[in-house]
């Protein structure tokens, strides 16, 4: 868009008071002014994706410690029935410790045995060495552990309303960016003849695909964090004739979406070949997922496998 908007002031600058107006088919004609407004919006859009990433990865993360702090409690509860309540019938319930990466129905399921054998155990007579209520050696008892189970319910609420929003935010911005591309569509389209008299201009129009050619291999590259929340990236040279620049881009979260990756920086061959940058790691235990981009003078390119970079909680 940034390209177009250059290209479309050049136009306008040579055509006085005949500017250039192209129309979306079906559609009224789009005035430089409105697709500025245009790429406004676009960027508002991002923006708000990278703000519900943020949103959701700072739910899961809670999830991760809730889950975490249960099958520590779990595991101080399995030892207190596996040492005293074996002989009794209370042990045919015993429940099964989750794997941490269970979902919330399988994991939630344990967790609820085991709140419900805990309150049947402070019901029925103790064994020998066991003092009713049943505390936990931690000091955690029954009623905690249930506060917990509540809490944890709570915390995948959030992750589903945290994935629901962004849902909606890329929707958003799928909508805008469709919209920007059907104007610089009939912009490449109508442009040649209303520059007719301007042949620099004409072959100067911005592209939307590249140019045919080779695509260029990708770089080795290492990313590694940085206190208090910067990430600092190392690449390799490449070795590519038609090398244009080199490009950071980065998502927030573990998980590399190409969609939702922003531009992070760039640099020309000759520069040093690191990128330092503070990018999503806003708080203790977020991730971002960066990759470097070989860019060709086509406009041809090439991305490293992801790096993930993780701020320690």
């Amino acid at each position: 868009m940034d390209d177009f908007i250059g290209h479309w002031e050049q136009c306008n600058e040579v055509l006085g008071a005949n500017p250039f107006i192209p129309a979306v088919p079906g559609k009224a004609g789009t005035t430089l002014a409105a697709f500025n407004t245009q790429r406004t919006g676009v960027l508002t859009a991002q923006t708000e994706v990278q703000a519900r990433l943020n949103t959701l990865q700072t739910a899961r993360t809670s999830v991760s410690i809730q889950k975490q702090a249960l099958m520590t409690v779990l595991t101080d509860f399995l030892g207190v029935l596996d040492g005293y309540y074996q002989a009794t019938a209370l042990y045919g319930a015993r429940p099964v410790m989750p794997n941490f990466g269970d979902g919330q129905e399988r994991f939630t399921k344990q967790m609820i045995d085991a709140m419900t054998l805990w309150e049947d155990m402070n019901e029925a007579p103790a064994p020998s060495g066991v003092t009713l209520p049943v505390v936990l050696a931690s000091g955690v008892t029954q009623g905690a552990f249930a506060s917990m189970i509540s809490a944890l319910q709570f915390e995948y609420l959030a992750v589903s309303k945290a994935e629901g929003r962004l849902r909606t935010a890329r929707t958003d911005r799928s909508m805008k960016e469709d919209a920007a591309c059907a104007v610089m569509k009939a912009y490449r389209a109508a442009a040649p003849q209303k520059l007719s008299q301007h042949p620099a201009l004409v072959a100067t129009i911005p592209k939307l695909t590249p140019d045919p050619g080779h695509t260029p291999e990708p770089v080795q590259a290492s990313a590694t964090y940085v206190a208090p929340s910067t990430s600092h990236v190392v690449h390799a040279a490449s070795s590519d004739a038609d090398l244009d620049y080199y490009e950071l881009e980065g998502t927030n979260g573990e998980e590399w979406s190409e969609d939702d990756a922003v531009n992070l920086g760039r640099h020309d061959p000759g520069e040093p070949n690191e990128f330092t940058v503070a990018f999503g790691l806003t708080q203790p235990d977020t991730a971002v997922a960066l990759k470097v981009y070989v860019v060709l003078k086509s406009g041809r390119r090439a991305g490293s496998a992801p790096m993930v970079v993780r701020r320690p909680g």
